[in-house]
Formats: structure tokens, C-alpha cells, sequence
């Protein structure tokens, strides 16, 4: 490399604070909010791949950026519709250095010369980013397809054989009744219908897993402001007996048009487990829950002080029959993701070593006046 280009370099690398503030600035927002924080956080990483190769021959830098575009890649998920904004952004640092390079007092054949390296560069990184995301995703379709095979499969032997339970397990509830009613002293009555009532959630959670079960409901326009105020109420026996702090904070009535059932169901679980992480590990469990509305869309974090989840078990949580628990079913979690995914929202985890939070976040809709 010329002194003249180590002397750009030199002073490229010397602004590197004012080059990514302005590139910050000039990003392209996406409606995937998720990708804008990525793309803010990789700034400075990519900035710095595209200045390293630099000093590097022709064939050294093409493998270099092949590399570094493999562990992006492995970073993200690939979402057709975030293409163009990854593109655009990307090759918008190609502007932002060349307008601090042309203030420089060298010759312009110099400039040009650093642009047009600095360019190549980064169209191949571009280039090697997006293959590599393309085919992670043909990758994960693959798998997707077999797992889904797998689920249908599973899906038919437990409809049939669920289905079964239900005419027993109603006869049975009934029969509770009729002796709460004659007689309304009998122990054991409450544990009993406590029991039935679980078995009837592992049921229902089977047969949404085999897709066989359909919902009678409408949807309607609901508040989860409105909607966490009836749960509260439920849940409120468990939050005295786990000796449980919690803290809610919502900002508006946050409406979606949706099922309240389904939606009230997702956020029960998330709380339950919340619960039972903390109850044998923490001294002083607290459940915080923030609601607000953010660019349409409205968000609902359930975090919990318990135990920090491994980062392995994070990346699967949401796998169908994966479990911690002794006596678990694994389908819990991954109800409430088919629940949110079907309302056309995004439901996350993620955990440290202080709080472990879930983050469901679905379309905010008006309410008619």
C-alpha cells in the first residue's frame, strides 16, 4: 500500500467516532425494528472489517471478507423484507468516508484511488453478507420443512388419542359439581377440580400443537391494559402464596384486534413460569411488566429476577417438548409463540444474570369511536 493511502488510512481510522455518529445518522429505518438495533450495534464491527482490509492482498481479502460475512451472518436472520435496507445501509459508509477523505489536501487521483478500493471492498462484503444469509435461510427452510413433517405426524396420534380424554374428563367435572353442590363441606373437592382444571390446559395445549383445535371466538378489538387487570385478579392467590414483588407500569390501553382468550392464555403462562423459576432459587422474587406503544406496535415485557436460562436454552425455549421441568410437557412456551405468531407479532426471550425477560410485541390497532 502507498504512503499516500497508509496516510488516508491513517486518518480514516484517526475519525472513526465522527464517521460512525454520521453513518448512524444516515441509516435507512426498516419497519423491523429488530433489524434497526442490529444494524446500529454492528456499525463500528463492519466499519472496522472494511479498514483491516485494506492491508491485505487481493486473495487474502476476499477470503477475510468471506469470513467476516459467515459470522455476521450467523448473527441475523435473513427476512426478505429487510434486503434493501441491509444493502442500503451497508454501502451508505462509501458517502460518509469519501466526504471526509476529499477534505483531505492530497491529490484527487489519490482520493479516487482509496474510494474506489474502499468501495470494492465493501461491495464484496455486501455480496459474501447476503449469499451467506441466502443460504442459511434455504438451510433453515430445509430443516423447518422435516420438522414440520414431524410435527404433522406427531400432530394426528395425539389428536386422536386426546380426543379421547375429553368426554371422561367432562362426565368427571360434573360429577364434582353435583357433589360440591350435595355437599359443599367434602374434602379434597378443590385440589380435585385444580387437577382436572391443569389436565384440561395440557389438553388444549396437545391439540393447538396438532392444529386440530379451532376457535369459536371472533376476533375483536381488546385492551391488554383492560385485559392484565382481569389477570391480576386470577393470578393474584399465586402472587400472595409465592410471596412475589410485583410491579406493573402501563402507558395507554394498548388495543389489538385479536383473541382475548389466547392472548390472556400467553400471558398467564409467561407469569406462571416467571413464578415457579423463582420459587425455589430467589430469595426476593420480583415480576416487572411494562406495557407501552411504540411505532404501531405495542410491546408487553414480563421480567423476572430468577435464575439466569443458559444461552443454549434461550435459542430453544420455544422449542416444542423442550422442558426443564420434571414434570413438564414442553408445549407450554410453544403455544404461546403459535398465539402471538398467529396475532402477527414476535415473542422473545432473552436473560442475565439479573433479569430474565420475555417481550411479546403485536400490531397496535385503533379503537373505533
Amino acid at each position: 500500500m502507498s504512503q499516500i493511502k497508509e496516510n488516508i488510512l491513517t486518518f480514516i481510522q484517526m475519525q472513526q467516532n465522527m464517521i460512525l455518529a454520521h453513518w448512524k445518522e444516515k441509516l435507512l429505518k426498516s419497519p423491523d425494528n429488530v433489524f434497526n438495533e442490529w444494524m446500529e450495534t454492528h456499525l463500528k464491527w463492519m466499519l472496522d472489517i472494511f479498514l483491516q482490509a485494506f492491508a491485505l492482498s487481493e486473495i487474502e481479502k476476499e477470503k477475510y471478507l468471506l469470513e467476516k460475512a459467515q459470522e455476521l451472518s450467523n448473527k441475523m436472520m435473513y427476512k426478505p423484507n429487510i434486503v434493501h435496507f441491509l444493502v442500503q445501509n451497508i454501502t451508505s459508509i462509501k458517502a460518509e468516508v469519501k466526504a471526509i477523505i476529499f477534505k483531505l489536501p492530497v491529490r484527487e487521483e489519490a482520493h479516487f484511488a482509496f474510494c474506489s478500493k474502499l468501495f470494492s471492498i465493501v461491495d464484496s462484503f455486501t455480496f459474501y453478507l447476503l449469499q451467506c444469509l441466502a443460504e442459511s435461510e434455504n438451510n433453515l427452510n430445509e430443516a423447518k420443512k422435516e420438522h414440520e413433517d414431524r410435527l404433522t405426524l406427531l400432530g394426528q396420534m395425539t389428536a386422536s388419542f386426546v380426543h379421547e380424554f375429553r368426554n371422561p374428563l367432562t362426565t368427571v367435572n360434573g360429577f364434582i359439581q353435583l357433589l360440591r353442590a350435595d355437599r359443599p363441606d367434602l374434602p379434597y373437592l378443590d385440589i380435585i377440580q385444580d387437577e382436572l382444571s391443569d389436565l384440561k390446559v395440557k389438553i388444549t395445549q396437545f391439540l393447538m400443537l396438532s392444529k386440530k383445535e379451532k376457535t369459536n371466538q371472533k376476533k375483536a378489538v381488546f385492551s391488554l391494559s383492560d385485559q392484565f387487570d382481569q389477570i391480576l385478579s386470577f393470578i393474584y392467590p399465586k402472587i400472595l402464596e409465592s410471596n412475589v414483588q410485583l410491579d406493573t407500569n402501563f402507558n395507554g390501553k394498548l388495543c389489538i384486534n385479536g383473541y382475548a382468550d389466547e392472548i390472556k392464555q400467553v400471558l398467564i403462562n409467561i407469569i406462571f413460569n416467571a413464578i415457579e423459576a423463582m420459587s425455589l432459587q430467589v430469595s426476593k422474587p420480583i415480576i416487572k411488566i411494562t406495557g407501552y406503544q411504540e411505532q404501531q406496535q405495542n410491546y408487553i415485557k414480563i421480567a423476572n429476577s430468577g435464575p439466569k436460562i443458559p444461552e443454549n436454552i434461550v435459542k430453544t425455549i420455544f422449542d416444542p417438548f423442550f422442558t426443564t421441568k420434571n414434570s413438564g410437557t414442553g408445549l407450554g412456551l410453544y403455544v404461546c409463540k403459535e398465539i402471538i405468531d398467529k396475532h402477527h407479532g414476535h415473542l422473545t426471550c432473552s436473560s442475565n444474570e439479573n433479569w430474565t425477560e420475555f417481550t411479546i410485541i403485536l400490531p397496535a390497532c385503533q379503537v373505533k369511536k
